[in-house]
């Protein structure tokens, strides 16, 4: 029987796998039937919440800002009082007698080694595809580590377990589907019309335009670039375009920007996160995923418990599992006249694209509910 449990997390970070994780874990401290505590390669903004629900463990501690306290970092490296708090963290962990390692991501196969060494089984929860394991994994041997010391595999969508099982031959019967948990806050969203046509004159979009929204890190394998085509491809038909998240420091922020500006376009707004990110998903009309890989986006959810419509590519994730063919549209991989002229089809068909947000929002709350996710996340981790 599985009682006390150490789960891995890359960092801390306000991300789709991190927030995953903190949710689940907080359903579990309701549960109150396994101890368990946390393990962290980097912290981040919610290292807090982790530290309220159970006792977490920094490997690699960042907060620190300010010429004196890096210089006092680099001197505490330089006399290995770093590594000498590392191997603290290890020591305290191998006194606690876990039951069980759950890795939060492919990415944490550099620790491996020393997670082996505790001589515990090891389930690793898996959120990305292959650019994500190739991008993300700081060499080779950290994948090889990952592979070579899993126990079981869980994927949050099926196109994760199908790639585990094409890109490195694992055996279906080693990986096991653990679907995401309902949004917390998208759940009980009503949209205000108000609020709408405020946010759409701050940003200068006409009232009665059409507004294609993305959502996410600004990046190549987001698709910003191909967000940035589609605007100029629809120029000309009272569509805007509307992208949340990032930051405007960053260099593909940067040369998407110049890029929109070479065009001339007039059509395209960017804008860096916030903290209230469903306020803006409310002003889309239709959510155009224009990832390049997505294993199965926290903004698909929430954009269909907003009974908003989508359009994605086809074999670049999971969302292509919920939209299926009466929520959204899939097109061909890359095909930005597909996806341009999809965007069209719904925006000129009202009833249509009304019909594909409430089946959207049906699907979510059927197959994502908490109570039904949390149930396979005890069975998985033989939790009774």
């Amino acid at each position: 029987m599985i009682q006390n449990i150490l789960f891995v997390g890359h960092d801390a970070n306000r991300a789709g796998s991190q927030i995953l994780l903190l949710r689940f874990l907080k359903l579990l401290k309701s549960y109150g039937k396994v101890k368990f505590s946390v393990l962290l390669k980097h912290d981040g903004p919610l290292v807090q919440e982790y530290e309220s629900i159970a006792p977490t463990y920094l490997l690699h501690q960042e907060k620190t800002i300010g010429l004196k306290n890096q210089i006092l970092q680099k001197i505490k490296s330089k006399l290995g009082q770093t590594s000498t708090e590392k191997s603290h963290v290890w020591q305290t962990l191998a006194s606690q007698k876990f039951d069980l390692i759950v890795s939060n991501t492919f990415t944490n196969g550099d620790i491996f080694e020393e997670l082996s060494q505790l001589n515990i089984p090891i389930y690793s929860y898996i959120h990305e595809l292959r650019m994500g394991i190739e991008m993300y994994n700081g060499s080779q041997q950290a994948i090889n580590n990952t592979l070579r010391c899993t126990q079981k595999f869980i994927a949050c969508a099926n196109s994760v377990k199908q790639n585990l099982m094409q890109q490195f031959e694992i055996p279906e019967q080693k990986i096991d589907i653990l679907c995401s948990l309902l949004p917390e806050s998208a759940q009980d969203y009503h949209i205000s019309s108000t609020k709408v046509d405020t946010l759409k004159q701050e940003l200068g979009i006409p009232q009665d335009a059409f507004v294609v929204g993305g959502m996410g890190t600004i990046d190549l394998r987001k698709g910003t670039d191909l967000f940035v085509q589609l605007a100029h491809i629809l120029q000309q038909q009272n569509i805007y375009f509307l992208w949340i998240g990032g930051s405007h420091s960053q260099n593909d922020f940067k040369i998407f920007s110049i890029d929109s500006q070479r065009l001339g376009l007039h059509n395209i707004r960017f804008v860096e996160a916030v903290s209230n990110p469903l306020d803006y998903l409310a002003v889309f009309d239709i959510f155009a995923l224009t990832s390049r890989e997505d294993p199965y986006p926290l903004v698909v959810l929430e954009a269909a418990l907003l009974q908003k419509p989508m359009v994605c590519f086809e074999n670049a994730g999971g969302a292509q599992d919920l939209i299926e063919t009466d929520a959204g549209i899939i097109v061909p991989y890359l095909s930005l006249n597909a996806m341009a002229n999809a965007i069209v089809s719904i925006k000129e068909n009202p009833a249509c694209r009304l019909q594909m947000g409430k089946v959207a929002r049906k699907k979510v709350l059927q197959r994502h509910a908490t109570e039904k996710a949390f149930h396979e996340f005890l069975t998985i981790l033989h939790i009774s």
